[in-house]
């Protein structure tokens, strides 16, 4: 029988601090060139470093705990940006490892480009139309569940709508597929399966999301409730889940933000992801 110890996780602690950060009274935000719509935007062109802490609760007793570290570069006329991120995923499992049911190690390298083939500055509308490809190379190993085991390419498109100055919409279309086989995603973007990290085949995913972001003037903070649906092509399996955010400016160049995506409905195998974000804003 394998026993295996949870202890309490960086990221749940992370978490705590972050609530406390949400909760401070008004004032710590200096006026900047940086503001909540830059915080709350989910394809902001603007510079900056992202730390997330991450916890993925899966269906039965897995547990994977991340740190991510990335950063984004974005040329000054706002159509073009470029973003790295690599997460250490500490993997918990209450099954036989070969004694690796408890580890920590890297996970898989992601790098982005978006481009915006349109942009316009009026109040209302269309805003901005955002494509993007990412590419994931396979850096962590997936037979502990760090990783998907093999590259992954994910072309997609995100519409910004703003109907008012504090109401804005995000619907984006994204396709995942694989150069090879790989671990499933386990019902969550960039997450492998926790019941099987074998490699069951290529994989190809097709996602829809609609995010809609309420900005609060009056916080320097924001709200937001995000509908996610997931096909996976290849397994024939459907995932829906409903990500919450809240979020606010810590300071004149500093965001954070508490995410909480939990499963809906569809084939069950990740149940809650919690994430903490910071972005820190260079320009």
């Amino acid at each position: 029988m394998t026993i295996i110890t949870h202890a309490a996780p960086s990221s749940l602690l992370w978490a705590c601090i972050l609530t406390t950060l949400l909760i401070v009274p008004k004032g710590i935000h200096a006026q900047s060139g940086v503001d909540e719509q830059d915080g709350s935007d989910p394809v902001s062109m603007k510079s900056r470093v992202v730390v997330d802490a991450e916890a993925y609760l899966f269906v039965g007793e897995a547990r994977h705990y991340a740190m991510r570290f990335g950063y984004e570069y974005g040329i000054q006329n706002g159509k073009h940006l470029f973003g790295m991120s690599l997460p250490f995923v500490h993997a918990i499992y209450n099954a036989d490892f070969g004694g690796y049911e408890n580890t920590t190690g890297v996970g898989d390298l992601k790098m982005r480009y978006l481009f915006v083939p349109f942009l316009q500055t009026s109040k209302a509308g269309l805003q901005r139309v955002s494509t993007y490809a990412e590419v994931s190379a396979p850096t962590g190993d997936y037979r502990l569940g760090r990783g998907a085991g093999t590259w992954l390419f994910k072309p997609g498109m995100v519409f910004t709508f703003r109907s008012n100055p504090y109401v804005s919409f995000y619907p984006e279309i994204k396709f995942q597929l694989s150069g090879g086989a790989g671990n499933s995603l386990g019902g969550g973007d960039g997450a492998p399966d926790a019941n099987d990290t074998n490699l069951d085949g290529k994989i190809q995913n097709l996602s829809f999301s609609l995010p809609v972001v309420v900005l609060v003037k009056d916080w320097d903070g924001w709200f937001s409730l995000n509908a996610m649906y997931t096909r996976s092509l290849s397994e024939n399996v459907d995932f829906i889940f409903l990500r919450t955010d809240f979020g606010r400016m810590i300071g004149a160049n500093t965001s954070a933000a508490l995410n909480i995506s939990k499963f809906i409905a569809g084939q069950p195998r990740l149940n809650v992801l919690v994430q903490a974000r910071f972005q820190f804003f260079i320009r």
